[in-house]
């Protein structure tokens, strides 16, 4: 969508003409659920078999891709992400990140679900856990 609007941009169509959407929104107001991902390797926000099973995670817990903003971000950078994107609960699908914060869990990336099926239930735990801190 967004190289769409550049090209009609660069055409010199007036903007009322088509829809202009933001990647993040620009709004204050925090966002209710994030969730981010820190390798970009079989990435969820693109289509395929990791953001089906994203998506059947999500609505597992009552959730689905329009409730909830998508994000790919590097390691090294995700403090400040969340600082300028706040959220009431984030969900970053890496099991390696550790957190203190009562609203930032972390659990396997849908990638890693889909290579090892025993990962299944500790994820499901979790996705229990952010669906209680969501209500």
């Amino acid at each position: 969508m967004q190289s769409r609007n550049e090209y009609l941009e660069a055409l010199g169509i007036p903007d009322f003409l088509y829809s202009k959407i933001e990647l993040v929104p620009e709004t204050s107001a925090p966002l209710s659920f994030m969730v981010i991902e820190l390798s970009s390797k079989d990435s969820f926000c693109e289509t395929g078999k990791t953001r089906d099973l994203l998506v059947k995670m999500l609505a597992s817990i009552e959730l689905n891709l329009n409730n909830i903003h998508l994000a790919s971000v590097e390691l090294s950078s995700l403090d400040s992400f969340i600082k300028e994107n706040p959220a009431q609960v984030v969900l970053v699908m890496d099991s390696t990140f550790k957190s203190d914060k009562p609203s930032l869990f972390s659990t396997y990336h849908p990638r890693d679900v889909i290579k090892d099926s025993s990962l299944k239930r500790d994820t499901w735990e979790i996705l229990k856990r952010v669906k209680q801190c969501l209500k």
